[in-house]
């Protein structure tokens, strides 16, 4: 596929709500440096997470694949016992840390009753390439998986890379034959690494995102590993749970989105789409009323599951 070249482009005017300010002009910076630098100051954020009044926030280390231990903070109401259990694998193009607006999720949640959240802290493409951040996100799914409970339900839920890194934890569950989750939930996720849609070659010049981040994205995470299958490639999508998929309506990785539901519904397997509009990828970092409304729909499907 074409892609422009960012240096020499004018940037095109897309009608994205004025709710984002800043981030309507933002794109995020793709080098190593900054990398480094993001890694640095981010991680620094959940060593400050802390519990309220109504949720417990607790941390714990598993082991990955390699022997190295891995960080989880596991989000629990303090006054309700939940059934439900939700992996949430936060995105940030395989390179970032989870930001402010991913802890604040996993906290509405618990918050609100609604279930247990696993945040897991898988290592970061920029120094540990594909497979790492499945492996280490794996490991953290088998660990809620050995520790179920005959009523326990579990959900997994991805947002932009989160969501490539969701949909393989479900695969190598099949794979390995252990418990495959109750819901999947799906965020603006990045899942085709051919990048052939129409909105891959529309969306060039996109705040947040576009697609030349995407191919220097998937340049990077899958270095010398040209074989891997990503998930809009599968042929086989029979053994996926019931789906929620969001999608932003100015986002490279929109059309993809929308062909997998389609791959999921040709399964006869349950999918909710839900197309935001006058939004660009990852548009719920900007807490307006637009991410207050699709946060308020994920809740109502965690509700019912």
């Amino acid at each position: 596929m074409k892609i422009v070249n960012e240096e020499n482009h004018k940037p095109k005017k897309y009608p994205i709500s004025k709710e984002f300010g800043f981030y309507k002009k933002y794109k995020l910076p793709f080098n190593e440096l900054v990398f480094v630098n993001a890694d640095r100051i981010m991680g620094v954020l959940p060593k400050a997470i802390r519990g309220t009044k109504k949720v417990d926030v607790n941390t714990k280390r598993i082991r990955s694949y390699d022997g190295e231990m891995i960080k989880i903070l596991t989000f629990e109401p303090k006054e309700t016992k939940t059934d439900k259990i939700l992996l949430y694998v936060h995105g940030g193009c395989f390179v970032y840390r989870g930001a402010l607006n991913h802890f604040n999720f996993c906290e509405k949640l618990a918050s609100n009753d609604l279930c247990k959240v696993v945040y897991v802290d898988y290592r970061l493409a920029y120094k540990h390439k594909y497979p790492t951040s499945i492996e280490d996100t794996f490991a953290a799914y088998k660990d809620i998986v050995n520790n179920k409970k005959d009523n326990n339900k579990i959900l997994v839920c991805g947002d932009s890379a989160g969501g490539c890194i969701a949909v393989d934890v479900i695969r190598k569950a099949k794979e390995q034959n252990i418990y495959i989750p109750d819901c999947l939930m799906l965020l603006y996720p990045v899942l085709d690494k051919r990048m052939k849609t129409e909105s891959m070659k529309e969306f060039t010049d996109t705040p947040i995102w576009n697609s030349v981040l995407n191919k220097k994205m998937w340049d990077l995470y899958l270095k010398d590993n040209p074989n891997y299958i990503s998930p809009g490639e599968m042929k086989d999508v029979s053994f996926m749970p019931k789906t929620y998929i969001e999608t932003a309506e100015f986002d490279c990785l929109h059309d993809e989105a929308i062909e997998f539901a389609e791959k999921l519904k040709k399964e006869n397997i349950e999918v909710t789409v839900n197309e935001t509009k006058k939004t660009m990828h990852g548009y719920d970092l900007k807490n307006g009323k637009i991410t207050r409304e699709m946060v308020k729909k994920r809740m109502e499907l965690i509700s019912k599951i």
